[in-house]
């Protein structure tokens, strides 16, 4: 074997080669010292457990390593003890050996568990990749099914002549819809992941917002946008809209007719906030926690129809996906914000913004309810 070939075969041993080449050493002055053999045989002992720490090799390796260790230096004390060195020394051997093995078995038992731990999390990512898919799966496989039994439905509530077919079939298309809109939301969630985002570009969070109370502003709400600090992001400008009509829809659900919404962009300490201010009683106390969970739904309000409790926890997925957080809280002067916080483009920090300034990019804390609690139909 060329000396290449050799030094890349001992590559991937090069410290225990390294330590032999100590441990000899050391037997060596325990030979030529008989004074000083218990410090030689100190060293040797505990640059093995450090090297076993650093390594943790399989246990025949292990085995092996030890008993050489052991035979070696029990050869040289017992030379040692038989010219004269006092028999305590001898207890050195088990000493040691009793001490190593100690750590050893210890080592031994945190790595299987370390193991089982990286076992069953590589089995949960599996669970919820088949769960993943399986949702999307199902979502795809249900959608054409029932966008075909809608339009039946709406066909016949066309050709319908008595008033009695009238609402069963306008009941049978309103649970349709119901069911087609639970499966684009599914979907929604089981795709919204950062993997799943398409080529995330710098998005203008005030444009975006523009645009949002443009769309939303024919609804008899009394919309305002109160502050729209100069603010990029990069994100799927799609999935992003999608998150904030959730969140606007969800206000809607909670405002009476005539009473204020409103819109706002804060930036703040290198991430910015789009913040949707409702005009509603409020979130009660107990959900503020379990607000974005799925199939979180509240009371409706004023008779408003809930959702399937999933609105909110799209906009968690998706805000998630962009590296950012969600957020809600109860305003001091009545209604609830909710604000997505996304990282800026430019990682630069905020500059202040027009509009209402003495609010802060991160929602208030939450307080007290005093008025009844509002509904999170989403």
């Amino acid at each position: 074997m060329s000396a290449d070939r050799l030094a890349a075969a001992l590559r991937p041993w090069r410290w225990e080669c390294a330590w032999a080449l100590w441990a000899v050493a050391n037997l060596v002055w325990m030979v030529e010292m008989p004074d000083w053999v218990s410090v030689p045989f100190h060293f040797i002992w505990v640059s093995l457990t450090v090297l076993f720490g650093f390594r943790l090799w399989s246990d025949a390796f292990t085995w092996t390593l030890v008993g050489l260790v052991v035979l070696s230096t029990g050869i040289v004390l017992l030379t040692s003890w038989a010219k004269g060195m006092p028999a305590d020394e001898l207890l050195e051997i088990p000493l040691m050996f009793a001490m190593f093995l100690a750590m050893m078995l210890h080592t031994i038992r945190r790595r299987a568990a370390t193991a089982e731990l990286q076992r069953v999390s590589e089995e949960n990512a599996r669970m919820l990749q088949r769960e993943r898919s399986f949702v999307q799966n199902a979502s795809h496989a249900l959608r054409t099914p029932i966008t075909v039994a809608l339009a039946h439905a709406e066909l016949a509530r066309g050709f319908a002549v008595a008033e009695s077919v009238k609402v069963d079939t306008a009941i049978v298309a309103d649970e349709l819809g119901r069911l087609r809109g639970l499966t684009d939301q599914l979907l929604v969630l089981a795709t919204a992941d950062a993997a799943n985002l398409a080529r995330p570009v710098p998005t203008d969070l005030t444009a975006v917002v523009a645009a949002a109370h443009r769309r939303w502003a024919p609804t008899p709400r009394r919309w305002s946008v109160v502050r729209h600090d100069e603010a990029t992001v990069l994100a799927d400008e799609d999935q992003l809209i999608l998150a904030l009509d959730a969140v606007i829809e969800n206000a809607i659900k909670v405002t009476d007719d005539g009473a204020p919404i409103e819109l706002a962009v804060v930036r703040q300490n290198g991430t910015a906030a789009i913040e949707v201010r409702d005009g509603g009683p409020g979130i009660a106390p107990e959900l503020l926690d379990k607000l974005f969970e799925r199939f979180m739904r509240g009371t409706a309000h004023r008779g408003a129809t809930g959702g399937f409790g999933l609105g909110l926890a799209i906009v968690d997925a998706i805000t998630q996906a962009h590296g950012g957080y969600v957020s809600a809280a109860n305003r001091p002067e009545g209604g609830a914000v909710v604000a997505m916080h996304l990282p800026l483009a430019d990682g630069a920090p905020a500059a202040p913004g027009g509009g209402d300034r003495s609010h802060r990019a991160h929602p208030p804390a939450a307080q007290p309810a005093t008025a009844p609690a509002a509904a999170v139909p989403t």
